[in-house]
């Protein structure tokens, strides 16, 4: 990529935690050295990110995916802190040129337009509520703290209340991303706890050779539509192994899209 374009993806980037380039990039290798100058380029010179997620999805000797994806967080958002952990911080998305056109749409959910729709309670007390989300409902195992890579659930922890997903410590076989059986399901779960989804929600349809970046910590995101095998390329950025002090910080930051 020219100075000049990456210079203004970084800036989209910052501004808004999305940058979507046309390219085209034939091949992923070229997708991920434009989104490496990106991702340090938000970051600034002391970036210390490193790639720790790299997917073709769906695998090319899979299935195709089914209709829709749930909201997340990739890698998950840590709420109970007791151990170093990867960290994601950007995710970036590529279609090699040539493919097939997808009729798949990646969504993205800016977090503080949503949550800002509607009262929560303070850092600490939303800090206790997830604390106890983990304890009954949400967490794997105890000893190893609690991260949540599902918006809903993340949602439900911060409300307090009697939780209606599955779940993980009571439902033998559940699979995280299976909360909702559609689309519908998702939107009217969130409808009822007062956050329109499709007043905020962005839906892009990459087309063959596009780079799409965004902010793994301002955005939730998931997707509309079928993904044929080996359609999709992910890369993510993020910090391995990041020490309980940073992910406090990480965690804190997120939670202040609940103040705004």
């Amino acid at each position: 990529m020219p100075d000049s374009a990456s210079g203004k993806a970084i800036n989209a980037l910052a501004a808004t935690g999305m940058v979507r380039i046309p390219g085209p990039f034939a091949r992923s290798q070229q997708a991920w050295s434009a989104a490496r100058v990106i991702v340090d380029g938000t970051m600034g010179a002391s970036s210390t990110l490193a790639v720790i997620g790299d997917f073709v999805l769906p695998p090319a000797d899979g299935p195709s995916t089914r209709d829709f994806q749930t909201l997340h967080l990739d890698f998950g958002l840590p709420l109970v802190l007791v151990a170093p952990a990867d960290v994601a911080r950007f995710t970036a998305l590529h279609i090699s040129a040539g493919t097939p056109a997808s009729t798949a749409a990646t969504r993205l959910v800016p977090l503080s337009p949503l949550l800002g729709a509607r009262a929560w309670p303070d850092r600490a007390e939303l800090v206790r509520r997830f604390a106890e989300y983990g304890r009954s409902h949400g967490a794997w195992d105890d000893a190893a703290g609690y991260c949540e890579g599902s918006f809903a659930r993340i949602v439900e922890g911060a409300l307090g209340t009697t939780p209606v997903l599955p779940s993980v410590k009571e439902h033998a076989g559940f699979l995280c991303g299976n909360e909702f059986a559609s689309l519908a399901d998702e939107r009217e779960f969130f409808a009822r706890r007062g956050l329109c989804l499709n007043a905020v929600e962005i839906e892009l349809g990459l087309s063959p050779g596009e780079l799409l970046v965004f902010n793994n910590l301002t955005h939730a995101h998931g997707r509309r539509g079928v993904r044929r095998p080996g359609e999709l390329n992910q890369r993510v950025y993020g910090h391995p192994s990041l020490p309980v002090e940073q992910q406090v910080d990480i965690r804190d930051a997120v939670l202040a899209a609940f103040a705004e």
